[in-house]
């Protein structure tokens, strides 16, 4: 199965499209598909052909020494994805110093790993040229109006050391707003009917905060930290989201907080 991160969410009959920022964003599940595909461009194929000289001639390690993924490998993939690869770097290593000290968004994630710092590490990361930029919204039986967002990030539950985040490079990692599609009953049209902020919980799309939310939900995933969720209407990814920025939201927000007095 397939995690994905995107936003679902319900509001009373007749709720403005000015109150949308307020709705909560979920991470939901869909069927396991082929495998990622897509050409490398020559950007890509150069950084390709840098990592596997730097391991056919780096120095060996002890036989003793854990099997890791070199830092600088991830970074020269990340490179490899442009301004978007840089955003994805700076949220990186904000969850990196989180899961790196003794708090309690750390102790959380150890209860199914052990070293959620080194597993998180490990990962490597791809963009989704072609995700969904739409917001979907239709009315419930009972009047409700529902919607669902585009989804940020995906990966495979229980994928451990060494898998792939999958981010979606139309979705809140990188979009603060897109338009909102009106489904009519029956789910077989779809009409314009305004634009929305894109949220991440209570945080903006395209925010450091709502970067590291996605990042973390889908770590919650890999390590079995968070139960699997799926591509519905139902609310249950959304209650992932709310149970990683239960045990995690203070020290998010202290991660943003320090890299903002670095870069003063």
């Amino acid at each position: 199965m397939i995690c994905k991160f995107c936003w679902t969410a319900a509001t009373d009959a007749g709720r403005s499209m000015e109150k949308e920022s307020d709705i909560e964003t979920s991470a939901n599940r869909v069927t396991c598909g082929p495998k990622w595909r897509q050409r490398l461009p020559l950007r890509q194929r150069v950084v390709a052909a840098v990592v596997v000289l730097y391991l056919l001639f780096a120095p060996s390690r002890s036989e003793s020494a854990p099997p890791s993924i070199p830092e600088d490998r991830v970074t020269l993939e990340l490179s490899a994805l442009g301004k978007q690869g840089d955003t994805i770097a700076r949220a990186r290593e904000q969850v990196l110093e989180i899961l790196q000290q003794g708090n309690a968004c750390t102790a959380w994630f150890q209860e199914s790993d052990p070293d959620p710092a080194e597993v998180f590490r490990s990962l490597h990361f791809e963009l989704e040229e072609s995700g969904t930029s739409r917001v979907y919204g239709m009315r419930n039986s009972r009047g409700e109006q529902l919607f669902k967002h585009p989804w940020g990030a995906r990966s495979f539950e229980n994928a451990g050391r060494s898998s792939t985040i999958q981010v979606n490079a139309n979705g809140p990692f990188f979009s603060r707003t897109s338009i909102v599609m009106h489904v009519e009953p029956g789910g077989r049209l779809f009409r314009p009917s305004g634009v929305a902020v894109l949220t991440v919980s209570s945080y903006a799309g395209n925010t450091p905060e709502a970067q590291i939310t996605i990042l973390l939900h889908e770590l919650g995933h890999i390590i079995g930290r968070l139960p699997e969720d799926d591509d519905s209407w139902d609310g249950r990814s959304s209650r992932n989201t709310s149970d990683v920025l239960r045990h995690c939201k203070a020290e998010a927000h202290a991660a943003v907080h320090k890299s903002s007095r670095g870069s003063r």
